[in-house]
């Protein structure tokens, strides 16, 4: 029984059986971050149910409060996880500050106790 990891960001129908999905190459901007929720909605709403975006967005860098906010959301994210450009500043909290350090440690332990349910809805689901 083994759960290989895929993640793609083209896919057909019954694709969630393989792997996850996630939207592309977003910006580090509110209207993004805005629109991720509606986007990964109707991927869940279409059976594809294993989505997420890159948090907090993939080109430009993020201001603190857009980092903070994204993060907060992007636990709740199927999938989840800090994505970036190469190009795009350093993006770990530490660098950010101590509050926003705080804050992301505790979004992360949020998503690490849940990580079970998930783990098991995508398999289940699959």
């Amino acid at each position: 029984n083994v759960r290989p990891f895929v993640l793609t960001r083209s896919f057909f129908a019954g694709s969630h059986r393989h792997g996850a999905i996630w939207t592309g190459d977003n910006m580090a901007r509110w209207p993004h971050l805005s629109k991720s929720v509606p986007m990964l909605v109707s991927l869940c709403m279409s059976g594809i149910s294993f989505v997420g975006a890159d948090v907090p967005g993939f080109f430009y860098d993020a201001e603190p409060e857009l980092y903070r906010r994204w993060h907060q959301l992007g636990i709740w994210y199927p999938f989840y996880r800090g994505h970036a450009h190469l190009e795009t500043k350093r993006r770990e909290p530490w660098l950010l500050g101590d509050a926003i350090t705080a804050m992301v440690r505790e979004q992360v332990t949020v998503r690490y106790q849940m990580l079970p349910m998930w783990y098991t809805l995508f398999a289940e689901w699959a």
